[in-house]
C-alpha cells in the first residue's frame, strides 16, 4: 500500500510540474514536448477468487508501469528520450514474468537523435520501423500489452523525386528490459511507377524488402537441432489505388529460421497478404485475406517461449476488434500456436444513409464477417490432422442519430470457436458457440450532460453458458465522468462448478469507476473484480490472469 501511495503522489507531482510549464516550450530557438503515462493497480483480497482457485493475490500486491517521453526539434535536427519505469511490473504481462533483472524496481532508457528532410534522413539511437505491412519486420511500442522491441542501431533513408525511396536499418533489438545480442539489419526499396510514367490518375507502387538475424548463441540453438545461425527473410508488395479502388498485396517468405517452439516445424514458412478497398460516396467495403505457415519469428532462441514480446515481424489477427464487454469475452487468439498456420480473413461492408440537409439524424449500417482454418498437418508424433474451421465471426451493428438528443446503437455477432486449438492440437473438434447481442442508448441533456447505458445478453450452450452485462455511464463534459458496469455468469454448466464449494458459482465482474479530463490532462481511477481472458490491441493478444483491485491512471502532455 506504501508503493501505491508514493506512486500516485510522483505521479500527481510530475503533473502539477507539467501543468504549471506552457503548453508550447520555448528552448533556445527550438521545441521542446513531453509526455507522462502512469498506469497502477493495487491488487485487493477477493476471498471468493481464491477461493475457488480463480486467482490469487500478486506479491507484491501492487504494480506500476510509467512512461515519461521527451522530444526536442530544431528544424531538421531532432532527439529524444524514454524512461520506462516497471516498479514492479503489473501482474499477467509479459514483461514481469520474464523480465531478466533480479530487481524488481525496474527501468529502461531509450533515446534516439536523428537528422531528417524530404529526401533523406538519419536516425541513430533506438528505432521503431515497419517494412510494408509488418510481415517481415515491425519494431514497435504497444503500452496495453508492455510491447517494445525497439532496436538500438542507425537507420537512414533516401528519397529521389518521389521515383524511388530506399531505407537500412541495423541494430539489437529489446525483449522486455534488456537489449539482445542477436543483430537485426535489413533493407527496403519502394519504387513509384505512377510518379516515374506521370500517371495522375491514380497510385501504382513496387516494393520490396530484405530483413536479416544473426544468433549469437549457438549453443542455445543446438539444443533444437538448428546449427545455422542466421535468419533471412524476404518480400515483395504491390500498392494499387485507382477510381475508388485500392490494393495493397504482399507475399513474404523465410528462407531459414531457428525457433523456439519445438513442436512446429518452421523451418522455413511464408505468407501471402491482400487488402481490397472500394469507396463510393456513401457506401465503403473491404476484404483482406491471409495465408500464413510457419511465417513466426523470434528475438532469441531460448529453451522456452518467452511470450508474445518475443518476435520480429507482425502478424496481427484479423478479425473484428469489440469494446462491447460480452462481444470480446472470448476473441480469437489464433491457431498458428498450436498448428503452425492458418488461412483465412475479414470482410467489412459500411453504408451511411442521411440526408445533407439534416445533420443531426442518419443511420450507419455496418457488416463484419471474419473466418480463419487450419489445414492438413501432422502433429510432432506424426498423426495426421485434417484442415478445420477454428473460428468464426459474424456480426452486424446499426447506429441511428435520432435527433439532437438521442443517438443508438444495437449489435448481434455470432461466433464460433475451436477450444480445443486454444489448447492443444488434437484431431477432434470442440466447438463452441456464443450469440451476443447488445444494446448502446446516448442521451445528452444538453451540451455538457449526457447519459449512455450498455444492456448486452450472451447466449450460449457450451462453455460457461449465458450472461449478462450492464453498463450505466454519466458525463459531465468535458471534464467529468463516472460509470458503474457488471458482468455476471448467469448460467451454471459443468465449466463454472467447483469441487471447492460443490456448486456452480455464478460470479459477478463488477467496475466503477471514474475520470477527470483537463485540457492535456487526464486522471481515471477505478475498482472493481477482472474476469480472466485475453486483452487485445492491434490484433495482438496477452492473457490477463483474474483480479481484484484498484487501478490509477494518470496521462499528461505538453
Amino acid at each position: 500500500m506504501k508503493r501505491f501511495l508514493l506512486s500516485i503522489c510522483v505521479a500527481v507531482a510530475a503533473l502539477l510540474g507539467i501543468q504549471s510549464a506552457s503548453a508550447q516550450v520555448q528552448v533556445g530557438k527550438g521545441q521542446l514536448s513531453g509526455s507522462l503515462e502512469s498506469n497502477n493497480i493495487f491488487y485487493t483480497a477477493d476471498d471468493k477468487l481464491e477461493t475457488l482457485g480463480l486467482a490469487e493475490r500478486p506479491d507484491p500486491a501492487f504494480g506500476s508501469h510509467d512512461f515519461l517521453k521527451l522530444d526536442y526539434s530544431l528544424g531538421r535536427f531532432s532527439a529524444g528520450i524514454q524512461i520506462d519505469g516497471y516498479l514492479p511490473g503489473l501482474h499477467g504481462y509479459d514483461i514481469k514474468t520474464y523480465q531478466q533483472r533480479d530487481s524488481k524496481l525496474t527501468g529502461f532508457f531509450t533515446k534516439y537523435v536523428q537528422w531528417e528532410d524530404s529526401n533523406y534522413g538519419v536516425r541513430v539511437g533506438d528505432i521503431f520501423e515497419q517494412f510494408g505491412n509488418g510481415l517481415v519486420l515491425r519494431t514497435y511500442e504497444d503500452r496495453a500489452l508492455a510491447f517494445n522491441n525497439s532496436l538500438a542501431g542507425a537507420r537512414a533513408f533516401y528519397n529521389f523525386n518521389n521515383y524511388v525511396t530506399v531505407k537500412v536499418v541495423a541494430g539489437l533489438p529489446r525483449l522486455y528490459d534488456v537489449r539482445s545480442k542477436n543483430l537485426v539489419y535489413g533493407g527496403d526499396i519502394s519504387l513509384s511507377l505512377s510518379d516515374i510514367t506521370g500517371w495522375q490518375n491514380g497510385m501504382l507502387s513496387l516494393e520490396g524488402s530484405y530483413v536479416g538475424r544473426y544468433q549469437k548463441d549457438l549453443t542455445t540453438m543446438a539444443l533444437f537441432g538448428f546449427t545455422e545461425n542466421y535468419l533471412n527473410m524476404v518480400s515483395g508488395r504491390v500498392n494499387l489505388d485507382v477510381a475508388g479502388f485500392s490494393l495493397r498485396g504482399e507475399y513474404a517468405r523465410k528462407l531459414n529460421d531457428d525457433i523456439y517452439n519445438i513442436n512446429i516445424n518452421a523451418e522455413q514458412g511464408e505468407v501471402v497478404y491482400v487488402d481490397l478497398g472500394y469507396n463510393y460516396k456513401r457506401f465503403s467495403a473491404s476484404a483482406t485475406f491471409r495465408y500464413f505457415d510457419g511465417m513466426q519469428t523470434s528475438i532469441e532462441v531460448r529453451d522456452q517461449a518467452i511470450g508474445g514480446g518475443n518476435v520480429l515481424n507482425y502478424l496481427p489477427l484479423l478479425t473484428r476488434q469489440y469494446t462491447y464487454m460480452l462481444a470480446n469475452l472470448n476473441p480469437y487468439r489464433g491457431c498458428s500456436a498450436q498448428t503452425g498456420h492458418e488461412i483465412g480473413g475479414q470482410v467489412d461492408l459500411y453504408y451511411s444513409l442521411r440526408n445533407p440537409k439534416v445533420r443531426n439524424k442518419y443511420w450507419n449500417f455496418h457488416i463484419n464477417a471474419s473466418l480463419f482454418n487450419t489445414m492438413d498437418h501432422f502433429t510432432p508424433w506424426g498423426d495426421k490432422i485434417e484442415g478445420r474451421n477454428a473460428w468464426l465471426d459474424i456480426n452486424a451493428d446499426v447506429e441511428r442519430q435520432w435527433n439532437k438528443k438521442l443517438k443508438t446503437t444495437v449489435l448481434y455477432s455470432h461466433q464460433r470457436w475451436d477450444e480445443s486449438l486454444n489448447h492443444f492440437d488434437s484431431i477432434d473438434a470442440e466447438y463452441c458457440t456464443s450469440d451476443i447481442f447488445v444494446a448502446d442508448v446516448t442521451y445528452k441533456f444538453n451540451k455538457k450532460h449526457s447519459l449512455r447505458v450498455e444492456a448486452q445478453y450472451l447466449m450460449s450452450n457450451d462453455y460457461e453458458g449465458d450472461w449478462v452485462a450492464a453498463l450505466v455511464e454519466y458525463n459531465i463534459a468535458p471534464m467529468f465522468s463516472v460509470y458503474v458496469s457488471d458482468m455476471w455468469n448467469c448460467e451454471g454448466t459443468e465449466y463454472n462448478y467447483y469441487p471447492a464449494t460443490d456448486q456452480n458459482e455464478l460470479l459477478h465482474y463488477y467496475q466503477v469507476g471514474a475520470s477527470f479530463t483537463y485540457g492535456r490532462y487526464r486522471a481515471q481511477l477505478s475498482y472493481g473484480r477482472n474476469r480472466a481472458g485475453y486483452v487485445c490491441s492491434g490484433g495482438v493478444c496477452r492473457f490477463q490472469p483474474a483480479y481484484t483491485g484498484v487501478n490509477l491512471s494518470l496521462t499528461a502532455s505538453f
